[in-house]
């Protein structure tokens, strides 16, 4: 059930009235058609009376509450009032497929004048059992303070990691999971030297930082690291300062963190540049899962990590058969979230949304793939390996089904 307005229901009250009363019992003899003894003086009998009939006080009885009560923030008004409007057809179709009556969806715009905070406490005054949301990792930097307060688990459809903490969990794809899974992939096809060209940014500095930790782990050095600025129209800087590198000492693979046009224009000059990307094992994120970047042929044999696309394009079918059009891919985080949530509240009886089932190890299966909260905020996720090639993307190592898979 989706209540946007979170009225409450009145409770309603049993009382039962319960009197008791005493009956008097009269004896009767007959005696023989005989001549009367002597008669006997008897005391005369007491007098029969009635105790008094005691009401016994009206105690209401309330109902068990078995009703699960699910916060859900979104940006309905403002510029992302469309992407909320899609993300909130994502979570009505995960409650219709997985939820029942007794699941209730308190809706809350992220976006008005008070603010992510605002939205969070209009909900957690409506009990909410746990928070869903908001969207971006601006929004959850503001939503998770009420909410932690009052010890509420939250799961955010965000990626930036350096936002969670325990209880407040990041459910988005992390550029840190996709980058874990593509250079360990690499480090297994005997790829050992790695170079990096990213955007002087604070997420290009924290892609780079994943990228050397994940090097470094799967027993691979950093060949090179050429930052770019992001704001620039000239692209020829960074693509000369990498092919000069390369040329001086060599390198196995090049991890280019963009996306779009601009993933492009890099891809078609590095060859201009004596770069030979056919030798050079390109390497990317999730940015990558574009039509468009599939059809370059200057990305052809280049690997990312990203959900399994089988799991995601039978979502998108039903999504787009449902609501007439295509869902965003962050659509499969909402719908995860709300089956999550579901799955928390099924547990047992009046729901389970402790810390320990909700970082429970085994994690849970949705249509992003296999995840897992941990207990520090994060989500470890089971990624498949997808290689450019022949204009769409074919899965070069299929992500995990389970996590024991994951284990070496």
């Amino acid at each position: 059930m989706i209540d946007e307005a979170a009225k409450k229901r009145p409770l309603s009250f049993l009382a039962g009235v319960l009197m008791s009363s005493f009956l008097a019992l009269t004896l009767g003899a007959c005696a023989p058609n005989v001549a009367p003894p002597p008669k006997v003086s008897q005391p005369a009998p007491a007098p029969v009376i009635n105790p008094p009939v005691v009401q016994a006080p009206s105690t209401p009885v309330v109902p068990a509450d078995t009703e699960t009560k699910v916060g859900l923030l979104l940006p309905l008004s403002g510029p992302q009032a469309s992407l909320g409007r899609s993300m909130l057809q994502a979570a009505e179709m995960g409650l219709f497929d997985v939820g029942n009556d007794d699941f209730k969806l308190t809706v809350r715009d992220s976006a008005t004048p008070g603010g992510p905070a605002a939205a969070s406490r209009e909900v957690l005054s409506d009990k909410a059992d746990i928070v869903l949301g908001p969207l971006f990792g601006a929004e959850l930097k503001q939503a998770a303070g009420p909410v932690a307060a009052a010890r509420v688990p939250m799961v955010s459809f965000s990626n930036d990691s350096s936002q969670a903490q325990p209880g407040v969990y990041v459910l988005g794809v992390t550029p840190e999971s996709q980058i874990a899974r593509v250079v360990s992939y690499a480090a297994g096809q005997g790829l050992k030297r790695f170079a990096i060209m990213t955007p002087n940014s604070a997420f290009g500095r924290l892609v780079l930082a994943a990228y050397q930790e994940q090097v470094v782990k799967a027993g691979g050095t950093i060949a090179q690291v050429t930052f770019y600025d992001p704001k620039s129209p000239d692209l020829t800087i960074p693509v000369r300062e990498m092919a000069d590198a390369y040329k001086r000492s060599g390198f196995d693979a090049l991890m280019i963190p963009e996306g779009g046009q601009k993933l492009r224009a890099f891809a078609a000059m590095l060859p201009a540049f004596e770069m030979p990307t056919g030798l050079v094992r390109l390497l990317g994120t999730a940015q990558w899962q574009d039509p468009a970047i599939a059809a370059e042929p200057a990305l052809a044999g280049g690997w990312f990590a990203a959900p399994a696309p089988d799991r995601f394009q039978t979502f998108a079918q039903r999504y787009a058969n449902l609501y007439g059009a295509a869902p965003d891919p962050r659509a499969a985080i909402v719908y995860d979230a709300v089956t999550l949530a579901v799955a928390l509240a099924q547990s047992k009886e009046g729901g389970d949304f402790s810390a320990a089932r909700i970082t429970d190890p085994s994690g849970f299966a949705g249509v992003t793939g296999v995840f897992r909260l941990t207990a520090d905020g994060k989500t470890e996720r089971g990624l498949a390996v997808l290689e450019v090639g022949g204009g769409t993307f074919n899965v070069k190592d299929p992500a995990p089904t389970t996590f024991a898979a994951l284990i070496n």
